[in-house]
């Protein structure tokens, strides 16, 4: 996905008052095969038409070691609200070298089940259960 706006508050400080939201428009899907694509923005897959919108807001906060911790959320995705837990590790915050602006980067996967969300094409010859691997960097 191409087009992605969210925000985040982080204080290491105080991990429990941290927010995240992210929101991910459906047609900016890109796997750089385009009949692929076509396939995957249609009705079977994810309805872009229909469901312009996934997004993610985040509703607790955890951590879990010096660099790590959990952030749990509603996902949306299909018209679908479904908890989803992301293991998350930071990675690093400063100036970032190109602008020197602050900013903060995340890292964070989960392991969702498509058919939670109304996904239910070709299951179970394609498999129910799809990785998310998110890498994220802001500035303030």
């Amino acid at each position: 996905f191409k087009d992605i706006s969210g925000q985040f508050s982080f204080d290491p400080a105080n991990v429990a008052a941290s927010k995240v939201k992210v929101d991910i428009k459906t047609a900016s899907l890109d796997t750089q095969f385009g009949p692929r694509d076509a396939d995957l923005k249609g009705a079977d897959w994810f309805n872009v038409t229909e469901f312009p919108d996934m997004s993610f807001v985040g509703t607790s906060f955890a951590k879990t070691g010096d660099k790590t911790g959990t952030v749990t959320g509603n996902l949306t995705l299909l018209g679908v609200t479904r908890p989803v837990t992301l293991n998350v590790t930071f990675n690093k915050a400063g100036l970032r070298p190109s602008d020197k602006k602050e900013a903060a980067g995340f890292s964070a996967t989960a392991t969702i089940k498509r058919t939670d969300f109304g996904m239910k094409t070709f299951v179970p010859y394609i498999g129910d259960e799809v990785s998310l691997l998110i890498e994220s960097e802001g500035t303030r």
